[in-house]
């Protein structure tokens, strides 16, 4: 992954101590964070990837568990929206 990508995270010795301040982060936890989510976005698919195929139960009319489960690979040719959220 290009360096490109991780536009919102400018390399640390591009901060200035205010800036930090400002995030309230120390020079090492903003490292830390930045390189976790560099390395997490080498991994995750591209634009214009398939997403990769995963499993969720689906739930009921009144929002219970149904014990049914629907596989992304199976809606393969019709759009689909995914939406990942908490409601807690």
């Amino acid at each position: 992954m290009s360096e490109e990508l991780v536009i919102s995270y400018p390399p640390p010795e591009e901060l200035t101590d205010a800036d930090f301040e400002r995030m309230l982060l120390t020079r090492d936890s903003y490292t830390a964070m930045r390189d976790e989510r560099v390395e997490r976005e080498r991994h995750a698919p591209r634009v214009g990837e398939p997403a990769p195929d995963f499993k969720v139960e689906r739930l009921s009319g009144d929002g219970k568990r149904s014990g049914t489960y629907l596989r992304l690979s199976e809606t393969k040719g019709r759009p689909v929206a995914l939406i990942f959220g908490s409601y807690t």
